[in-house]
């Protein structure tokens, strides 16, 4: 008897909890940003984020501000449906649209906008360096995952597409550790620029530790 309630509803396992926690996560900092759309349009130059742009923020940086804004967010929550392997079972057809919508919107909009930010970032060297180099190893990642599908190496395929949905997460590692950074009281002089590039290295360095202790060392990436 206990075995039949237990097949009907299954305990959920620590990753499926994780799994559900980050989405909530993503979804949070979906939100947040637009709700915060109050503050860009028209632009408020004493909100948090634009506060101190206003130098430079007229020129070309606004395009790409408002390029990034819009394009974020719909990657975000185009990577959380293109992860799941219960839609890409579900409905196959849907998973290689959603796909090419994906790759277009991060390699046209997300990418270009985002490095074209970085140049301008506030973080000092070490802060453009890094969000520059995000920009990059997102917009290679998802190359390498559409050239994959499109050589059937799905395996491969779901591989790049995982490391570039981790990288358009860093929004939000980074905003969990700018609120980190506020509640000990420490300095954002020089976290900032730390956090440019830990809000990916660290994600992305533990799902690679992840898929060379799951994945076959002879099977290439």
């Amino acid at each position: 008897m206990s075995d039949r309630i237990a097949q009907r509803h299954p305990t959920w396992n620590l990753q499926q909890i994780l799994t559900c926690l980050i989405y909530l996560l993503i979804i949070k900092v979906i939100v947040g940003v637009v709700v915060n759309y109050r503050d860009y349009l028209p632009p408020n130059l004493e909100s948090e984020f634009l506060q101190g742009r206003e130098p430079y923020f007229f020129g070309s940086y606004r395009w790409a501000f408002y390029v990034h804004i819009a394009s974020g967010p719909v990657s975000l929550i185009l990577g959380m449906l293109l992860i799941s392997e219960r839609f890409r079972i579900w409905s196959p057809r849907r998973h290689r649209i959603l796909g090419r919508l994906q790759t277009i919107n991060v390699l046209l909009l997300v990418v270009p906008s985002g490095q074209w930010m970085a140049i301008w970032s506030d973080a000092g060297p070490a802060g453009i360096s890094g969000f520059s180099a995000l920009a990059v190893a997102t917009g290679v990642c998802c190359v390498q995952g559409w050239r994959m599908a499109v050589r059937r190496r799905f395996a491969a395929h779901r591989r790049w597409m995982w490391r570039c949905s981790l990288l358009l997460c860093s929004a939000v590692t980074l905003r969990m550790i700018g609120g980190i950074v506020e509640i000990a009281g420490l300095n954002p002089a020089w976290t900032y620029p730390v956090a440019a590039w830990i809000s990916w290295l660290v994600p992305l360095g533990v799902l690679e530790w992840s898929l060379m202790r799951t994945l076959p060392i002879r099977k290439s990436a």
